[in-house]
């Protein structure tokens, strides 16, 4: 029995991550995302005429490229693994935890009900009408409902993107105390950047909601109170800024 105890914790040993296989991870988590955020600006792609290539876009670039390396570069799955001890951070995890979902959902009306007086009156601005007029598409083209379902995938792509593949996969190279220090502001910047060439106030706004939801999704471990919070916020920015 002794043998059998020294041979499974010598196994478990040998599949634990090195401090520098944690460190390499998280940089190449960050030059990936950078890169990804890169080709999606630099995409020659019209939203306002292009919307479901410009939501594909999306999808390959915020979602499925992003597991594609969790699962085939890094050969991790999206699931907590038994045989891995070293899992204070939840990392390996990336944020799929959803079984605080009810506190994920008061949490997100929460924000989303503080957002709302900020959303009204950002609105009413006629230069930022202006620019989402031609931003998003024409709700006679493509329908209200259609329009609605895929802000919200869109939202889904990118908040697993920053708040999940980001935060956690940047986390892991630090120990637990000091990663969200680290961690959030980088994925909050990144996100920031992601707004260039929007509104100004709304590129600042942007990296201090991107805090705001990175410590969210810290503190549950989980990117779903971001996700719904982010889906109902820009459901209801999208149709205050296209009203008549």
């Amino acid at each position: 029995m002794t043998e059998t105890l020294s041979d499974e914790t010598q196994l478990d040993d040998e599949w634990d991550d090195t401090p520098t296989a944690l460190q390499l991870r998280a940089i190449f988590t960050l030059v990936a995302g950078v890169l990804l955020l890169w080709s999606q600006v630099r995409a020659p792609i019209d939203s306002h005429t292009q919307w479901s290539r410009f939501i594909w876009t999306s999808a390959w670039a915020n979602f499925i490229l992003p597991l594609g390396i969790i699962w085939l570069f890094f050969a991790q799955t999206i699931r907590h693994q038994s045989y891995l001890r070293n899992q204070a951070l939840n990392a390996w995890n990336y944020g799929w935890n959803f079984r605080g979902w009810k506190t994920d959902l008061k949490l997100a009306l929460i924000m989303t009900a503080v957002m709302l007086p900020i959303l009204w009156f950002a609105s009413r601005d006629s230069s930022t009408r202006s620019f989402y007029a031609s931003y998003y598409p024409s709700l006679e083209t493509i329908g209200l409902s259609v329009f609605i379902g895929t802000i919200v995938l869109w939202m889904l792509f990118w908040e697993f993107f920053f708040r999940g593949f980001l935060l956690f996969g940047i986390a892991q190279a630090f120990p637990e105390k000091f990663a969200p220090f680290v961690a959030i502001p980088l994925q909050a910047t990144l996100f920031g950047m992601a707004h260039i060439g929007k509104p100004q106030s709304e590129m600042y706004a942007s990296f201090l909601g991107a805090m705001v939801l990175g410590i969210v999704a810290w503190k549950q471990k989980s990117w779903l109170a971001p996700f719904l919070t982010h889906a109902m916020v820009q459901v209801v920015w999208a149709i205050l800024v296209l009203r008549t």
